[in-house]
């Protein structure tokens, strides 16, 4: 008997990591790419309430119309030290963060006009080279203090705890 020969057409379709599955690749890593970018973004937009930030801080602050524009938003601990002399030990209580305000001393007359202070505070503080920060409403019985800026702080932050670079061996 006789076998039969049949026409077979080849197809060639690409299959495998050709041009079009390439595209796909491609498009399905910048959609994943875009869905990260925009998870990143919506959770800075829209922190959770444990996220401190500057503009959660300003909302805060007391006095927000004054604090923005005499002084700076402030986050006020409030601790105590408790020291006893025998045996000597000294015991401090967990920190109280309270929202505050720290008055540039260029605006002292505002709280000196509000009540808040008077001259003697005004030169206490003077003498001392500082200025004043509250906590509480000022209309009302704010506690305003003398406090001492510490411009060590930010240059012990960002320069000290930075790491420092390993070398790398030369090949």
């Amino acid at each position: 008997m006789a076998r039969r020969r049949y026409a077979t057409t080849t197809n060639t379709t690409s299959s495998g990591f050709g041009g079009s599955s390439s595209i796909k690749l491609a498009i399905a890593g910048a959609i994943f790419a875009i869905g990260i970018a925009v998870g990143v973004a919506l959770s800075t937009l829209n922190p959770t309430t444990q996220t401190v930030d500057a503009i959660r801080l300003d909302i805060v602050a007391p006095n927000r119309d004054f604090c923005n524009n005499f002084g700076s938003a402030a986050m006020v601990m409030n601790s105590r030290v408790y020291v006893t002399l025998n045996p000597f030990n000294v015991y401090v209580s967990q920190a109280e963060p309270i929202p505050g305000c720290v008055v540039l001393p260029n605006n002292w007359n505002e709280l000196l006009r509000r009540g808040a202070i008077g001259e003697k505070d005004i030169r206490l503080c003077k003498d001392r080279m500082n200025t004043f920060g509250f906590t509480g409403d000022l209309d009302k019985k704010a506690l305003v203090d003398c406090v001492y800026e510490s411009r060590d702080a930010q240059k012990k932050l960002f320069t000290e705890n930075l790491p420092t670079p390993t070398p790398t061996p030369a090949p």
